[in-house]
């Protein structure tokens, strides 16, 4: 089977262009998408640019069935349960990928207009539809922060399932602590515009600890604003036990008994690293 062009990331600037490159099936493995883009053959990369402000373009196409969107407030077991949900070689799980949160970025700094942004974002998202494998189904977890733009994201796709996962903030700022990149970088940003954005006031919080753990919060809130109809709240550790008989039904996916046992296989395995390696509980790598 060809291969076809997917988006690697988005250069943010006023007028995002998503680069794509011909990649194997095996990019969706990894427990991040571009960590699996990254680890590809790098000599002589096809790529093609995909210029978002375009109305997307994929002549005779048919596309994979988009499943769900699944949201989180970081360090909860997202990455977890997408492993889980690759489980089955009919489930394409898009972990994370910068051609969204580049996208993002670029409607924050650059102030670009809403119509443009959701535009954007259904050319990306249709891109990852593409077929390839034996893909059937697709769903998209996204980077944490990116539940602040929720509305965006029913504004494109009203009637697909989304999920949110959650922790209590206390445990999820203690391992931010210990791990943490994407907003937990932005306390050392040279300017807080990032900060101001998200959190939506002034001054902002005085000590690292403090910025966590209102960040964190404001997932949650912002979780709160999503069209409940289409809506499963999850807690961590709780999903493991629910995976078939509430994120499965949910996302309206069929897993064979020998699926649903590699999928709780994956809980005894740390869940973001590359290699496989033993999960221990007081890493909380999760």
């Amino acid at each position: 089977m060809k291969k076809p062009y997917f988006p690697v990331y988005t250069r943010v600037g006023p007028n995002p262009v998503a680069v794509c490159e011909k990649l194997p099936v095996q990019v969706f493995e990894y427990p991040f998408f571009n960590d699996g883009a990254a680890m590809q053959p790098r000599s002589n990369p096809k790529r093609k640019e995909l210029r978002l402000q375009a109305d997307p373009i994929f002549p005779n196409q048919e596309f994979l069935k988009l499943k769900g969107f699944i949201f989180h407030t970081s360090h909860c077991g997202s990455t977890l349960l997408s492993n889980m949900l690759k489980s089955s070689k009919q489930t394409r799980i898009v972990a994370e990928t910068e051609a969204i949160n580049g996208l993002l970025l670029s409607a924050i700094f650059y102030k670009l207009d809403k119509e443009e942004v959701l535009r954007g974002l259904t050319t990306i998202v249709s891109a990852y539809l593409q077929p390839l494998g034996n893909a059937k189904n697709v769903i998209f977890k996204l980077t944490s922060w990116n539940i602040f733009f929720i509305e965006l994201f029913q504004k494109a796709y009203p009637n697909v399932p989304w999920i949110f996962i959650e922790r209590n903030s206390a445990d999820v700022v203690k391992s931010l602590l210990k791990n943490g990149r994407g907003f937990v970088e932005w306390w050392y940003h040279p300017t807080d515009l990032l900060q101001k954005y998200f959190l939506g006031k002034n001054p902002q919080p005085e000590t690292f600890d403090a910025y966590l753990f209102e960040m964190v919060e404001a997932h949650k809130a912002a979780a709160q604003k999503g069209n409940s109809s289409n809506k499963l709240a999850l807690e961590y550790p709780d999903f493991i036990n629910e995976f078939e008989s509430r994120v499965l039904l949910h996302f309206n996916l069929n897993f064979t008994n020998t699926e649903l046992e590699v999928a709780l296989e994956k809980t005894k395995f740390d869940a973001k690293s590359i290699e496989k390696s033993e999960f221990l509980k007081d890493e909380e790598t999760v």
